[in-house]
This record gives C-alpha cells, structure tokens and sequence, in this order.
C-alpha cells in the first residue's frame, strides 16, 4: 500500500513539474504578452515546481528507475535557471533539453526502471515521440535564436520567431504531464470500475 501511495505522490509531483514547465513555455510569447503574469506568481510556480523536480529526482534515483530519473532532472535543471549565474543559465537549459529527450527516448523504448518493457503502449510511444521531437525542436531552435542568424529576421516576423522555443518548450513539457500523470490516472480509472462494479451504483 505505501509502495502505490509513494507511486501515486512521485507521478502527482511530477505532473505539477511538467504542468509549470510548459507554461512557462508559453509566457512571454507573443501569443500571451498582453497577459503577462507577474514576477511574483512565475517565482512561487518555478520553486513548487522544482521541489516537485527534487522529489521525483530522489524516488527515481533510489527505484533506479532511468525515465523518471531523466524527467527529474530535467525539472531540476530547468528550475535552477533563475537563481543561476548567468554563465550557467546556458549550460542548465541544454541539461533540461538534453534530459527531457531522454525522457521521450526512454518513453518510446518502454524503459522503466532500468529494464526494457515491451515496446510500450502505443499511446505512450507516441506521446514519447512527441516529447522528443519537440524538446529537439526546442533545444535548435534555442540555440539559433542566440546566434547572429537572429538578425537576419525581419522585425516584423521576430516575434513569432523567438516564441517558437517557448511554444516548442510548452508542447515537449504537456505532453510529458500526459506521461507522467499515468499512474494517476490509472488509479482514477482503478477506483471508477470498483465503483461502477459496486451495487451503489447499479
């Protein structure tokens, strides 16, 4: 019973994680500027989430389990963007990109806890697939954003232009909230068919 307990609170801290991240994603661009979120709530929001990041770093690193593992430390890394130095905000983003890829890898490979599954379902290996194509997305376009090319874009298409990694972030975390809310769902749906078999509601 702990065992599930313990499952159900690592997926919910998770899930908090991966929900933060990607809007944050989205704040700043240029589809939400006009409802830009104060400093304040984005500061409270990082540092929930980047406990939640720790957590699930810590029960991942003592069940061995790589995916989670790789989920984790993609949340811590990205959590330690905005009290880091500035010569280290670069180095930590490509950790959470570079984690977050590994995430999706592992997704789509079934990994779990070291061991290789079965492929893995195929809802879950294509949301696996998502996460990896979009944090690779994210990790290039990022970088080009900070190189000279940047400059070559008209003013009038720079805003869609540096959204584009927010929005690519945004869609890599959401859809690894998807993935990591499993568990969570499963006991949802666990608890519905007991209900649904019980003669209450019959």
């Amino acid at each position: 019973m702990q065992n599930i307990t313990g499952v159900r609170v690592v997926s919910a801290a998770a899930l908090v994680a991966a929900i933060v991240f990607g809007a944050r994603g989205l704040v700043g661009t240029i589809w939400l500027a006009p409802w830009d979120l104060p400093r304040g709530v984005l500061l409270v929001g990082t540092v929930l989430a980047g406990l939640a990041g720790v957590l699930v770093l810590v029960a991942a690193s003592r069940a061995r389990d790589r995916r989670a593992l790789a989920f984790g430390a993609s949340a811590v890394a990205f959590a330690l963007l905005w009290p880091a130095p500035g010569w280290a905000t670069e180095v930590l983003l490509v950790v959470a990109q570079g984690a977050l890829i590994a995430f999706g890898v592992l997704t789509i490979r079934g990994d779990q806890g070291g061991q290789r599954g079965q492929g893995g379902r195929g809802g879950q290996r294509t949301l696996g697939w998502i996460v990896t194509v979009a944090a690779s997305l994210w990790f290039v376009t990022a970088l080009l954003s900070s190189t000279a090319l940047i400059l070559t874009i008209p003013e009038t298409a720079l805003g869609v232009v540096l959204s584009v990694p927010g929005l690519l972030q945004a869609v890599a975390y959401l859809a690894a909230a998807v993935l990591v809310a499993v568990p969570l769902l499963r006991t949802v749906g666990q608890g519905a068919g007991a209900l649904w078999a019980s003669a209450e509601v019959r």
